[in-house]
């Protein structure tokens, strides 16, 4: 039996509970149940829930402007290497 038909099984054989649990977090992520169900089946609930949460604070700190954009984050680490880059070629 293969992956995906275990993972149908287990599908099937939630409980109204956990079928309820389901739709919730998919509902959060905005994608159907069956698309979110393998990485549910495969790292379990609550981990997939803490992800979920996780992007979606991550996605209110960007509209709300609360990010460094990778530009500024690419200029800073230029300016660290080209500081300690500096540094060693004086001493050497």
């Amino acid at each position: 039996m293969g992956t995906r038909s275990k993972q149908v099984e287990a599908l099937e054989a939630l409980s109204e509970v956990d079928r309820l649990r389901l739709e919730r977090l998919a509902a959060r992520a905005d994608v159907s149940p069956e698309a979110i169900w393998p990485d549910v089946w495969r790292y379990g609930f609550d981990d997939m829930e803490d992800s979920v949460e996780t992007n979606l604070a991550a996605e209110d700190d960007i509209a709300a402007g609360r990010t460094v954009s990778n530009e500024e984050v690419m200029e800073g680490l230029k300016r660290i290497v080209d500081s300690h880059a500096g540094r060693k070629q004086r001493s050497g």
